[in-house]
């Protein structure tokens, strides 16, 4: 199994214009994998979530599903605010590996939850294995309800 050592976001703006489209930033991740995934050469998919933080941090209900992994944060106070998400399948060969995900994020965009002193964002990145657990949930499905 893999071990993620550091998840940090590299150029950060140290301001931010009010309806600026877009921002780039870069997501780093430190990975060491276990001896049995170089063995196996296992594939992962990485996935990064970035957010804004609003007190204290949402704790993450991970729904994992190989390629397409969602985030349900659960809001201990103030609802954190989900600001874009980056993934990238990954292969097992090196014992560590460094991988730099580039995002456009619109930083500038203002909502009910924004601040509108200061952004805290902080990246919560998860990787799933292509042999492993899968979660999906359905659709709504509605009936209307009769007397």
């Amino acid at each position: 199994m893999s071990k993620i050592l550091s998840a940090s976001i590299l150029s950060v703006p140290e301001v931010i214009i009010v309806n600026d489209n877009i921002n780039d930033l870069t997501v780093v991740v430190e990975i060491e994998f276990h001896d049995l995934d170089l063995t196996l050469k296992m594939e992962y998919y990485l996935h990064v979530f970035v957010y804004d933080i609003h007190g204290e941090v949402d704790a993450p209900l991970i729904l994992p599903n190989w390629d397409e992994s969602k985030l349900a944060p659960i809001s201990l106070d103030r609802k954190d605010e989900y600001l874009g998400v980056s993934s990238q399948k990954i292969l097992a060969i090196n014992k560590r590996e460094t991988i730099q995900l580039p995002m456009q994020l619109k930083l500038g965009k203002m909502t009910k939850l924004s601040s509108h002193f200061t952004k805290k964002l902080e990246v919560f990145a998860t990787m799933t294995p292509a042999i492993g657990q899968a979660s999906k949930w359905s659709e709504p499905f509605e009936s209307r309800i009769e007397l």
